[in-house]
């Protein structure tokens, strides 16, 4: 069975597959759920199961041998596009739409789906890295969107909802994916040959957040000691916002100068604190010891925890969560490091132990 190289994301499959059988295909698809789970394999296979020649569009399934198979995995089907930020870009061009400027409106995406497929009965485009429209690019395919060809089928793909400009999202079909569970990362990184380690796999997996990019990168020895440090800095007897501003600021600064990799490597360090203490409200509710030894030692020190306790640990997980999309909307990246942990400082002052 095709769908069985396609790890999780049952639901949405079942749901394609009910969609089709009732002949309500849409021409729009947004596909939604955060970077390395699996989105654009997805849209892959789903496109192949469209375009196999031995198997009906009802049946939703591919046989990989048949040359519209074949063509699919190979790249070369002369009615499937793929396009996306090109790379050293920060945005997609208009060019990807309408072509460039010497031939505007007679290449690019749009003029490709506009005519009449070569090699089935429809033409399919995946638009990854969609969040990476900018304004002129988003009107040029919003055109495409707002008058569909009757044989044509798009599929947007991107990290975050909110990222895609509301006349753009307004003509899709919403189709959010969720995190890949920690056992299904895991076999991924063995699957794959990440890594022939199963301890290393089952550990950079559980501190994934469902994310095959994330735990591949989780592999690196630095980035782990880095988490490891961090770790050791929250468990403290008594936080010190100055050392971990200190420790985290020495980390992003140390991959160079520019704004996006420190924002990056920001993003890390944020995604470390709200494993921490999502990990120690989970065991701290469940009474029961986990893996992680800082946590363990934190959460020693609450016993049997109050609700007031409770409450002040997920306000802190609240905390760091909206400082990640302070991140995300731009704010400096030293401003808002040192006014998170200045002010998880006075929430854990505020929590009785």
């Amino acid at each position: 069975m095709s769908w069985d190289e396609i790890v999780g994301h049952h639901t949405q499959r079942d749901l394609l597959r009910g969609t089709i059988a009732r002949q309500r295909l849409a021409h729009t698809y947004l596909f939604v759920g955060m970077d390395g789970i699996g989105k654009r394999a997805f849209a892959l296979k789903f496109a192949q199961c469209l375009m196999c020649q031995r198997h009906t569009a009802e049946e939703f399934d591919a046989c990989g041998a048949c040359p519209g198979c074949k063509q699919v995995l190979a790249g070369t089907h002369p009615d499937l596009f793929v396009v996306g930020c090109p790379e050293g870009k920060r945005e997609i061009p208009i060019d990807t739409f309408l072509g460039p400027a010497d031939k505007r409106g007679k290449s690019g995406l749009c003029y490709d789906l506009s005519h009449t497929p070569m090699a089935g009965g429809r033409k399919i485009a995946l638009i990854c890295d969609a969040e990476r429209l900018n304004e002129e690019s988003a009107n040029a395919l919003l055109k495409t969107l707002e008058e569909p060809p009757p044989h044509s089928l798009i599929i947007l793909i991107a990290t975050h909802i909110d990222s895609i400009l509301p006349t753009i999202r307004s003509r899709c079909q919403v189709l959010r994916f969720s995190p890949l569970s920690t056992a299904d990362v895991a076999e991924l990184l063995l699957k794959n040959g990440l890594t022939t380690d199963a301890d290393a796999a089952q550990v950079a997996a559980a501190s994934s957040e469902g994310s095959l990019t994330q735990a591949a990168m989780l592999l690196d020895g630095d980035l782990r000691a880095q988490r490891n440090r961090l770790f050791d800095l929250l468990a403290a007897p008594a936080f010190n916002s100055l050392a971990v501003t200190g420790f985290v600021m020495d980390g992003i600064e140390a991959t160079g100068t520019e704004a996006p990799v420190q924002r990056e490597q920001a993003g890390w360090y944020f995604r470390f604190c709200v494993e921490f203490f999502k990990t120690a409200v989970t065991e701290l509710i469940t009474q029961q010891p986990g893996t992680i030894p800082q946590v363990t030692q934190f959460r020693q020190r609450y016993g049997q925890p109050t609700a007031d306790q409770l409450t002040g640990l997920s306000n802190v997980v609240e905390r760091i969560v909206a400082a990640a999309i302070h991140l995300d909307q731009n704010v400096a990246v030293a401003l808002t490091v040192e006014a998170l942990f200045d002010e998880v400082g006075r929430m854990l002052r505020a929590v009785p132990v």
